[in-house]
């Protein structure tokens, strides 16, 4: 996931008050936090004098958030800070901190796979049905990693791609796909009032409830 993706992701989770089913924006919020502690943390190894607001800035997220995931660091022994001024701290990882961020950068590696893997077959099964049902002009409702990676799917097939936002006329589309990745749920509650829900399709892990809760 790029880093423009997890900003935005930062700022949407922490902002937002979401209609998901409690167990994916959990899912979402905890992936999330993790992107996050794995920047602080290679942040601090590759320049420990940062400012907290400039990387609060850098991670599109609150100053006084930034500072709260510092201190869990700092409670959890992972980071350690020195007062070189009255305004100014350094802070540098602990050995613990090290380990610490190896295993985050493990996971993210990881899930970014997994997230490649998913989307993958997801966006194949989507388009399986498509094809089914004689649709051959569809629109990608969102644009980010997840259209790039549905766009790459369809490489080489029939199918007349385009990526669209939710506020565009879509009537001209025989199916919708929703690739919105950082707010899912609301393109998807957008749309199902626009356009005929049997043609909206979604994807499993983008965890979006058609129910209204």
């Amino acid at each position: 996931m790029t880093c423009l993706k997890i900003k935005k992701l930062v700022r949407f989770v922490h902002e937002q008050n979401i209609n998901w089913p409690m167990s994916g924006f959990q899912k979402i919020r905890s992936q999330t936090e993790k992107d996050v502690m794995v920047r602080l943390l290679t942040s601090i190894d590759q320049k420990s004098d940062f400012t907290q607001r400039g990387l609060a800035k850098d991670l599109g997220i609150a100053l006084g958030l930034m500072n709260q995931y510092l201190k869990r660091c700092v409670v959890k022994g992972w980071v350690r800070g020195t007062q070189i001024s009255p305004k100014r701290m350094t802070y540098f990882l602990t050995p613990e901190g090290f380990k610490e961020k190896s295993h985050m950068v493990k996971d993210y590696l990881a899930r970014s796979m997994n997230f490649f893997k998913d989307a993958r077959t997801q966006c194949g099964e989507a388009f399986e049905l498509c094809k089914a049902q004689g649709w051959s002009k569809i629109a990608l409702v969102g644009d980010g990693d997840l259209a790039d990676i549905a766009k790459l799917v369809a490489t080489d097939s029939a199918f007349k791609i385009e990526v669209v936002s939710a506020q565009m006329n879509l009537k001209k589309y025989d199916a919708l796909i929703v690739t919105d990745v950082v707010n899912p749920q609301g393109t998807y509650d957008a749309l199902k009032h626009k356009v005929d829900c049997g043609r909206l399709l979604t994807l499993n892990l983008l965890h979006i409830s058609k129910v209204k809760p």
